[in-house]
């Protein structure tokens, strides 16, 4: 099989529905920001605090550049959801089976409100959310034509739409 990275906005499932994917196809799942967090002891919101968001950035390229260069199959790698800004991540993440996770603006300011998410700290929620999508849907476009929608759809049946595009392709 091959690779596969989940990418989208934040609150879009690509944490739960890659971990769930994974284990469907019986792959390694790799969380980059889990991942991130492990090695440095810090969340997401602290590093881009203490570091700022380049550092961020920069680290969160390296662990996507390791990924991609240890040629290793079966791997579902959930990203973050601003990796795709950096062009040298496009590049690698091009070398992927990408799918593009997405949901309605109210059900991501949902989802996000569970947990913290330092890009949408310290405004207006809804609108850096809009932000975001306006600065990345294009950016996401490049990796993946068309979008998986979440709203309403369990995990699993993300997941099912997900393995029924990957049989399509065989």
């Amino acid at each position: 099989m091959e690779r596969i990275a989940l990418i989208g906005l934040p609150g879009s499932g690509k944490s739960t529905v890659g971990e769930l994917l994974a284990k469907r196809l019986g792959y390694r799942f790799l969380d980059v920001d889990q991942v991130l967090e492990n090695h440095s002891g810090w969340s997401a919101s602290r590093w881009i605090d203490e570091k700022g968001l380049p550092a961020f950035r920069a680290a969160e390229a390296l662990l996507v550049a390791t990924a991609t260069d240890q040629q290793q199959a079966q791997v579902v790698m959930a990203t973050g959801g601003g990796v795709v800004e950096m062009p040298e991540n496009r590049h690698y993440l091009s070398r992927w089976r990408c799918f593009w996770l997405d949901a309605s603006h109210p059900i991501l300011l949902e989802r996000c409100q569970q947990q913290t998410r330092p890009l949408l700290e310290g405004g207006s929620s809804s609108q850096l959310l809009e932000q975001l999508r306006r600065d990345r849907e294009p950016l996401y476009r490049q990796l993946c034509a068309d979008a998986l929608e979440t709203d309403g759809s369990s995990p699993s049946t993300v997941v099912d739409a997900i393995l029924s595009r990957l049989e399509e392709d065989v």
